[in-house]
């Protein structure tokens, strides 16, 4: 098999080479996909073509073939994918599921709830719901008892969102849609990775896990649904925006396009935060030097007092962490497209029906854009490091029409709840826990991020 290798200069410019490339085995790829791709890139460069199972795969890890296919082309590149359709099993025809015209007109339907003032007007309720969090941590302080931070910043995100979206309170019962979440995310996983899956319909308990869960999350959204249209509900809620928006025929959504709305934004909208944080404060215990530097800048800016949103923009050095810290674990750590029609890309052919692959995750290491490509370095976001980057170098939440609706709504979540936190604690790995990164619908820590809290 053939495979074509684009080699970057310092200008960025692409030059084509032909090179042999052995067929693949899938149980390899499974096994461990992040390696995968590190090592195709690392060995053979940015553009690779490559059979797996029945489809022609392109995996493009340069920025410039990224911009092509999530921009400059993008409307010749679907969503119809196993990644997304096996998504869609949970989300249904949401807005990451959803391709073409209808796509089109449920994002211009939902984007007025997610302008940056409307954000910005939830921060009280990030910060509500991270004091209460840290309340709850007060006995694991006293008496030196480790958490695990991702199953924290899991209930506290979900918790935020619920509100947020919905209007509910879902402190009291954050642990346990937290696990249906899991579950449910849990067998997209294992569907996708398996061509031909036992149905549904056979009660395995995987299977039994995944219509549970989604069972209760489709009746508490039907009830908020019902809540909201009869008059009970919070009028401020994105889901209250959600039923008033109209189309360019006057037409509202219907009562199934609302369902599977809400479901992508709860689903996808706690867990891309959640990550984020649970890889933010890792990387801070290992980086103390960098830890310093920000305390120092949250001390400095705060004095004491507690974050409000009008301190973001006076807090640089936060927003550099966050970013450095989706670079290196990017919860969509993988964007797959199918081409419609034939493409070229910079000279090279792109077949009708291809698969192509991108990863953040790959990209956002790739050494000719990045100085320190694998260690936490948050100066790579200086201004002048980033004007020196083309725009698809950095894509943790994907790119062009397509980038992700709530990715405002993560980082002013993140920029506070991380402020927060750090204003009063440092959290510290337990010794001898191991971190893996487990590359799941979004990247997660594969044993959990076990970590000791003390009070600055």
């Amino acid at each position: 098999m053939l495979f074509i290798m684009i080699d970057t200069a310092v200008s960025h410019s692409l030059t084509l080479k032909a090179v042999n490339l052995s067929p693949l085995r899938i149980p390899e790829i499974q096994r461990n996909p992040l390696a995968f791709l590190q090592h195709n890139a690392a060995k053979h460069g940015d553009f690779i073509h490559y059979p797996l199972g029945l489809w022609e795969v392109f995996q493009l890890n340069h920025p410039d073939l990224i911009e092509h296919v999530l921009v400059t082309n993008q409307r010749n590149y679907s969503k119809n994918t196993v990644q997304y359709n096996t998504l869609a099993k949970i989300t249904g025809r949401g807005l990451l599921t959803s391709d073409g015209r209808f796509w089109r007109r449920q994002r211009r339907m939902i984007q007025p709830a997610f302008h940056r003032q409307r954000v910005l007007g939830w921060g009280q309720t990030m910060l509500n719901a991270t004091q209460t969090m840290l309340d709850g941590w007060e006995t694991a302080v006293q008496t030196n008892t480790p958490l695990d931070i991702d199953e924290e910043m899991m209930a506290v995100t979900l918790t935020i969102v619920g509100e947020a979206l919905l209007g509910l309170d879902l402190q009291a019962d954050a642990n346990k849609l937290t696990h249906a979440v899991l579950a449910m995310l849990d067998y997209v996983v294992y569907r996708s990775q398996r061509p031909v899956p036992l149905p549904l319909a056979v009660p395995t308990p995987r299977n039994r896990r995944f219509r549970e869960g989604l069972q209760l999350l489709d009746d508490l959204i039907n009830q908020a649904i019902q809540d909201h249209e009869q008059g009970r509900g919070n009028p401020n809620t994105i889901l209250s925006q959600m039923l008033t928006a109209v189309d360019h025929d006057n037409q509202k959504m219907s009562r199934s396009e609302l369902r599977d709305e809400v479901i992508t934004l709860l689903v996808a909208g706690h867990e891309t935060a959640a990550s984020g944080l649970t890889w933010l404060f890792y990387l801070l215990s290992q980086n103390p030097a960098v830890e310093d530097e920000l305390l120092a800048e949250i001390d400095g800016v705060l004095n004491g007092r507690p974050p409000t949103t009008d301190d973001l923009p006076n807090l640089p050095t936060v927003q550099r962490v966050i970013a450095e810290a989706l670079r290196l674990y990017p919860p969509a750590w993988v964007i797959t497209r199918r081409a419609i029609e034939a493409d070229t890309i910079f000279g090279a052919q792109i077949p009708a029906n291809a698969l192509i692959i991108m990863s953040p995750y790959t990209t956002q290491r790739h050494p000719a854009f990045w100085q320190k490509p694998d260690q936490f370095y948050p100066d790579h976001f200086l201004p002048e490091a980033e004007k020196a980057r083309p725009r698809y170098a950095y894509f943790p939440f994907g790119g062009g029409a397509r980038l992700c609706i709530g990715d405002q709504f993560a980082k002013v979540e993140m920029g506070l709840m991380g402020t927060a936190v750090l204003q009063k604690y440092r959290l510290q790995l337990l010794p001898n826990h191991p971190v893996i990164a487990d590359p799941l619908v979004t990247i997660r820590p594969k044993h959990g991020l076990m970590m000791t809290i003390q009070r600055r």
